[in-house]
């Protein structure tokens, strides 16, 4: 009788989804993100908990969280003493869920809570690890599309996940408890933690989604933000910028080489010399501007071990709810 107790308690044990947020935007949105999310998993046969994590954000949305977590204990709330950036809230939300699965996404309803139930339905049919959302149509300037392909083709083909295909993936995903458990044990500074996945050879799948129209406020991303984004993604799952810039060296050192040799050959065969003050100063400016490239690309390389040897946090909380 106590075994089939046990057997019928098993069947009907419902999965508890961790939905992991960080919040950086107007506090209106958090409402609405909150029902929208109630109304998606009314319909579901699962448990959930949605950990929504303030990174600093100056537009009230943490007065917002904060009375939500009064009125449900299903909202969990964690505000960081300042801004460490979007995937370290990330990160900071990863490391106190518990669920069976876990959702990331954003909190500015591009993401649609509705594809929460088409990314469940896709990991628990083909039993992979980890399902992507892959971007069909995307509302952003043409400007921001072409330096996110660029960026993306560019992290793809120099990492050391260059076995997978350059899809647009959007941070809306959903994982299993295993790659939860393998994200929780990472401490590097520089997480990002779709790329974390890739690199770790978990099996993957997709579902194609449409990024929707930002209700409200404007994106936290400018210029510099992205490009300090894609830096970082690429050398801390590469080296290869450093082989690149080894191998322009040397190749400019051949080329210099066999320059100076056709000089030689020019001047003592045909008598010939080489004038003009314009030809010098382009190959000066040339092997300076080589010079000073390569020597940013070791600076960032080194910036990041001085950065990891400090051992610090990589987030701090100052405030907590119903964790």
């Amino acid at each position: 009788m106590l075994l089939a107790v046990l057997i019928i308690g098993k069947q009907m044990k419902r999965d508890l989804i961790s939905v992991v947020i960080p919040v950086y935007g107007d506090k209106k949105l958090v409402k609405i993100l909150y029902e929208k999310l109630v109304s998606v998993f009314s319909r579901m046969p699962v448990d959930y908990e949605i950990i929504e994590v303030c990174d600093a954000c100056p537009y009230g949305s943490a007065d917002e969280i904060r009375k939500l977590a009064k009125k449900d204990k299903r909202v969990k709330f964690i505000n960081l003493s300042r801004n460490f950036g979007q995937h370290l809230a990330i990160k900071a939300g990863l490391d106190y869920a518990s669920g069976d699965y876990t959702v990331v996404m954003d909190c500015d309803l591009q993401d649609n809570p509705e594809d929460i139930v088409r990314l469940y339905k896709k990991i628990k049919t083909t039993k992979v690890d980890v399902v992507f959302g892959e971007r069909e149509k995307r509302e952003d300037s043409f400007f921001k599309k072409i330096c996110s392909k660029a960026a993306q083709y560019l992290i793809y083909g120099l990492s050391d996940f260059s076995h997978c295909d350059a899809r647009d993936l959007s941070n809306l995903s959903i994982f299993s408890k295993n790659v939860l458990n393998v994200l929780k044990e990472d401490t590097e500074p520089y997480f990002v933690f779709t790329y974390i996945i890739l690199s770790s050879g978990f099996e993957a799948d997709y579902i194609t989604i449409s990024q929707e129209q930002r209700m409200l406020g404007k994106s936290g991303y400018n210029f510099f933000k992205g490009a300090r984004l894609f830096c970082e993604a690429l050398t801390s799952n590469s080296n290869k910028p450093l082989i690149f810039a080894g191998m322009c060296s040397f190749l400019m050192f051949v080329f210099c080489g066999l320059f100076i040799l056709k000089l030689l050959f020019d001047y003592f065969v045909f008598g010939q010399r080489l004038l003009g003050w314009t030809s010098i100063m382009i190959s000066i400016f040339f092997i300076a501007a080589l010079l000073f490239a390569y020597l940013g690309i070791l600076g960032v390389y080194i910036g990041q071990i001085f950065k990891m040897s400090q051992g610090r946090k990589i987030y701090m909380i100052k405030e907590k709810a119903n964790l």
